[in-house]
């Protein structure tokens, strides 16, 4: 039997810590990712956590109001918000308050020839800049012909500077905030004539897909018992996105 000399022992001694550490640093190399990952979903579930506390928030923060019969039992239900334009007034003075693109701004146009329709936006970003364009392009013989008429700005200034009954109906789409949605309606209040209607859209608890919380029910609702006006129709589209209309009470 041969035996290893003194330079081949340490030179095996040598291989065998070298794999030895080897295999340590994998080992935690495996352990520090399962920590980040864990770390990682930790701090995942914490921002989640966060928004969802954000939004409770939010929601928490609006006033719930209990209608009374009065304010729902002369209410019709409707298709969607074509359906909902067909029984509108015709050849009126419209608002259209958030209009984006005009898409439904044409339907107006179409569905209720009104004798003036008012939009108000505004088109802030750069998206929607390029909507104001669009409408200025699209309807351009309505704007020609003194029909349609632009005005530019935040729904809550532009709309206190109309006279006192000016609309016979207006129609409001902007950011579904409790807050603005329920200053536009304070403001429309006095705006639109004593048979005039408000109109809006969205009304539901948010927009499920980017889980946005809305505040137009609760605004409508507030409103409707606070300054004495009743639903006069709702929608019920599919897609869970109803329109209300709403008219005063007695």
């Amino acid at each position: 039997m041969s035996f290893l000399n003194n330079s081949s022992l340490m030179s095996v001694i040598a291989f065998i810590l070298l794999v030895l550490i080897a295999v340590a640093m994998v080992f935690v190399a495996i352990r520090l990712r399962k920590i980040e990952r864990r770390l990682k979903g930790e701090s995942s579930k914490n921002r989640v956590a966060r928004r969802v506390a954000a939004r409770k928030a939010k929601k928490d923060g609006m006033e719930i109001t209990d209608l009374d019969l009065r304010h729902t039992e002369n209410c019709k239900l409707l298709p969607n918000r074509e359906m909902l334009l067909n029984m509108m007034p015709k050849d009126a003075v419209v608002a259209e308050v958030g209009s984006a693109f005009g898409d439904f701004s044409n339907e107006i146009l179409q569905r209720c020839a009104p004798k003036q329709l008012h939009l108000v936006d505004s088109w802030a970003s750069e998206r929607y800049q390029i909507g104001l364009k669009t409408i200025k392009k699209n309807l351009a013989d309505e704007i020609s012909a003194d029909r349609l008429h632009i005005h530019q700005g935040l729904s809550t200034e532009v709309l206190p500077t109309f006279e006192g009954g000016f609309f016979d109906w207006v129609y409001i789409d902007t950011n579904h905030s409790y807050e603005t949605t329920l200053e536009e309606l304070l403001i429309c209040d006095s705006k639109v004539s004593e048979t005039g209607r408000i109109a809006g859209h969205d009304f539901c608890t948010g927009n499920v897909i980017d889980a946005v919380p809305y505040g137009v029910v609760e605004a409508v609702t507030k409103f409707c018992k606070d300054r004495n006006w009743q639903f006069e129709y709702l929608t019920v589209e599919s897609h869970g996105h109803f329109s209300f209309c709403l008219r005063r009470l007695g």
